[in-house]
């Protein structure tokens, strides 16, 4: 499914690799030589504030090139460290002039000199829970949950692996060790029309309770962000023959109040997940 974030707004790996040509470092420390305050960002939970230029994204882990001399380090983690002190929570990014660095990649470039941010209110906004469909393999998708509990533990998130499986995602919500509070994310790598239909009956909603739930799409996932027919699955054998498909699958999802996402970015993922657990 290709999906938007938060609303149907914006089209959300653990280990880091640092390159970045001179010419680029060089243009970094420009930028913070001549900016006179660069910015932490204050949005709450808006995630298509949140810019990822210059991470590309190589199945589940992130090649960065942002590199950052000591100074520029410390002088991030000042305003990243006020930032938390006013606001009980870690802004979504540090920006360097018009370079944006996502928080979780920023703790991990700060880390390899020992600095870090001193989160005094550790293990904010709801625990998450986390299923997944089965996408590619055991041991790929198996990764790929964990790598995001990683970034969401740098977060100061507390986060689970709940598993994988076709009916993972309902498991999760009948499983007693998951509280009436927690965040619900559930990893598809399909658009399977069913298992959207049935988020929107008042069987699903009553085993959900008031549990928030936010739906991950995993490429080669179909769009469904615009399109107006989501034709019922081939593999479908737990609907009515009445059943043919969903009608604006976007729209219905929003409608019966769900968040979703289309990406295949681990640090995407990450901080949308971290948005709606501590908004």
């Amino acid at each position: 499914m290709g999906v938007r974030t938060w609303g149907g707004g914006d089209k959300i790996q653990r280990k880091i690799f640092f390159s970045v040509s001179l010419k680029f470092t060089f243009a970094i420390f420009l930028i913070v030589a001549t900016s006179s305050a660069a910015v932490v960002n204050q949005s709450n939970t808006i995630v298509k504030n949140i810019s990822t230029t210059n991470i590309k994204t190589t199945g589940s882990s992130i090649q960065s090139s942002h590199v950052l001399t000591v100074a520029q380090m410390n002088d991030g983690l000042s305003r990243a460290q006020k930032f938390y002190n006013t606001n009980n929570r870690l802004p979504n990014y540090v920006s360097y002039g018009t370079t944006k660095i996502l928080i979780a990649e920023f703790k991990t470039i700060i880390a390899t000199k020992g600095l870090k941010i001193n989160e005094i209110y550790a293990n904010i906004g709801k625990p998450i829970y986390i299923a997944s469909d089965n996408i590619n393999n055991s041991a790929a998708d198996n990764s790929r949950i964990n790598n995001i509990i990683k970034g969401l533990q740098l977060l100061g998130l507390n986060a689970f692996n709940m598993g994988l499986g076709p009916n993972s995602h309902i498991k999760v919500l009948q499983s007693t060790a998951v509280p009436k509070n927690a965040l619900v994310v559930d990893i598809y790598g399909g658009a399977d029309a069913g298992t959207l239909n049935e988020m929107g009956s008042s069987w699903y909603k009553s085993i959900k309770g008031i549990r928030d739930v936010l739906s991950v799409f995993w490429p080669p996932s179909q769009v469904i962000t615009g399109l107006s027919f989501l034709k019922r699955a081939a593999d479908d054998n737990y609907d009515t023959p009445s059943f043919k498909g969903l009608a604006n699958p976007d729209q219905y999802l929003l409608k019966n109040g769900y968040k979703y996402l289309y990406s295949g970015d681990i640090s995407k993922i990450v901080n949308a997940i971290f948005c709606q657990a501590t908004q």
